[in-house]
């Protein structure tokens, strides 16, 4: 058996949101030992094959872990795309923030956004003038409500929220208006468009997950005293009267730290967890709650060297989301998506990747006049959280009621939905909580 040592820690998973964790204490100095296992993974689109997402200037905390990290080569690469939609006519606009000081940005970006009727634009801007003038307030039941119905009390028209705001808000968070609560809506809504024109600029990262975050966060900790343990089997997790007491393995050797972190998605740690655990603690049994999202998308491979990385949103089609960029020096990589959609992941991977070919032959048309690119199904059963009115209560807080016992993940408590900034902000609370309380 281990002896905790002085300001020590175990951090159970060793992905993205693990690594942070580590990362940010062991600049602190702390002893940390990660412990990885092959069915650890953190979903949301943060696994290790998953593309880099696409990176919100608001997104501050992923920024700023990227940039402690990163080599000076890595974001030679990186692009700024707009952000654009293809109506159901045909057209495509796209959004754009102005460079203008205080609340003119969000005005002006409004008023040339030609995405949305001109009636719509001017209900919108009104509705925000008498809140930025303190003439009115948001309703204080808007987690009960949900986007659509919200939105429609204020002047959207149904164009409006289908054209526009469903699939804007789809992208971002992987829900629909009409099952997504409005205080998410106006969460992701105001923080990053109704800000500074930085907060709304989209930039592709070149790469993977693996490439922009894993690797370098792996070879930073690998240069440290930070140890780290591959399992084969699933551990057992030991509680005692006074908090989490140990990690017991297959061999039945025992480690123990001052700290732990379970920096796991809440389905892989849900099972690791005793019953009278989740019996006793609502905070562990309302987990079992929350509801996922999975994601299908067909993606396409092209041998080129001349397509610019791209964002397109898609209303009323069958899939909710064009990507497209490099995905080595000589390929273009064309990835259309679909979240929470049913009857999309019921289909055979022979049926998407027809579905995929019509649809990415009516979007690029100059795809069509070339041979067919290789095509290829990815399923992702766990791609995004149900965010439904109540859903936030269901979420928890990276603090425990086990003292020594703290949860991170994208899934967990943030105000942000379930994607990069989240998990990046759990493991900096994490290992805040740490840092600032003796164990």
């Amino acid at each position: 058996m281990t002896t905790p040592a002085e300001q020590t820690v175990l951090i159970l998973g060793a992905g993205l949101t693990g690594l942070a964790v580590a990362h940010f204490l062991d600049r602190q100095g702390y002893r940390v030992t990660l412990l990885d296992h092959p069915d650890w993974q953190d979903g949301y689109g943060l696994n290790a094959t998953d593309t880099a997402p696409l990176q919100f200037g608001r997104y501050q905390a992923a920024w700023r872990l990227l940039h402690s990290i990163e080599h000076a080569t890595s974001s030679q690469l990186d692009r700024t795309v707009p952000l654009e939609f293809r109506l159901p006519d045909g057209r495509i606009t796209a959004y754009q923030s102005t460079h203008l000081p205080g609340a003119l940005q969000w005005m002006t970006s409004l008023f040339s956004f030609h995405g949305l009727a001109w009636q719509d634009r001017w209900t919108l801007f009104s509705h925000l003038e008498q809140i930025w003038e303190e003439a009115q307030t948001l309703p204080a039941d808007l987690d009960n409500r949900l986007a659509d119905e919200w939105l429609a009390s204020i002047g959207q028209s149904q164009t409006a929220r289908q054209s526009i705001w469903n699939p804007l808000i789809r992208w971002l968070t992987g829900n629909e208006l009409g099952r997504l609560s409005a205080t998410m809506f106006v969460q992701q809504l105001s923080t990053l468009f109704l800000g500074r024109t930085m907060d709304a600029r989209l930039t592709y990262l070149h790469g993977s997950i693996k490439d922009r975050f894993l690797a370098p966060l792996k070879e930073t900790l690998g240069r440290q005293d930070v140890q780290f343990l591959s399992l084969t089997e699933t551990p057992i997790l030991r509680f005692g009267p006074d908090g989490f007491s140990g990690v017991r393995l297959h061999d039945r050797s025992v480690l123990q730290a001052q700290w732990y972190v379970a920096a796991l998605s809440h389905r892989t740690l849900l099972p690791l967890l005793p019953e009278r655990l989740l019996t006793r603690y609502a905070y562990f049994a309302q987990i079992s709650e929350l509801e996922i999202l999975p994601q299908v998308a067909v993606e396409f491979t092209e041998h080129s060297t001349m397509a610019s990385p791209r964002l397109l949103l898609l209303a009323d089609r069958p899939f909710q989301s064009l990507t497209v960029a490099p995905s080595g020096p000589t390929e273009i990589r064309y990835r259309l998506s679909a979240i929470g959609n049913s009857a999309m992941m019921e289909l055979d991977d022979d049926r998407l990747t027809s579905l995929g070919r019509t649809e990415l032959n009516l979007l690029t048309p100059e795809i069509g006049q070339k041979d067919p690119p290789s095509a290829a199904v990815n399923r992702e059963p766990q791609a995004a959280l149900s965010l439904k009115p109540g859903a936030a209560l269901l979420r928890p807080i990276q603090q425990s009621p086990m003292g020594n016992l703290l949860i991170a993940g994208a899934w967990t408590d943030t105000g942000w939905p379930a994607n990069i900034e989240s998990a990046i902000v759990s493991a900096q609370r994490c290992a805040d909580i740490i840092t600032r309380q003796p164990a």
